[in-house]
């Protein structure tokens, strides 16, 4: 079920050359078996969650110093690329795709 939040495909960032190691909250995920390299973006099966936007009320309460908990959790993306012939190691921020859709680099 769709929920607005989920993350099918993400782009790569400019320049990004492989290999490519796709860590989801901390875990590997290995090519093919959880992600795809489809041109310049990666495809996820299944898809990512990003932070669900606050609503108006939520950030009332955060305003006052009052927590906010519940769904507010979203999956975190690293991607570790070479570029130029050196590692690098990139976090993603994750959009609800109602919001931008997913992260473009």
């Amino acid at each position: 079920m769709a929920t607005g939040t989920e993350v099918h495909e993400v782009a790569l960032p400019a320049g990004a050359q492989p290999p490519f190691r796709v860590y989801v909250n901390g875990e590997e995920r290995v090519e093919g078996k959880g992600f795809a390299v489809e041109g310049g973006a990666l495809r996820f099966s299944p898809p990512l969650r990003a932070q669900p936007p606050l609503g108006i009320g939520r950030k009332v309460l955060l305003g006052i110093g009052i927590g906010v908990y519940g769904d507010l959790k979203g999956d975190t993306l690293d991607i570790q690329y070479q570029h130029e012939g050196r590692p690098r190691v990139v976090t993603i921020p994750l959009t609800p795709a109602g919001e931008g859709g997913s992260w473009r680099g």
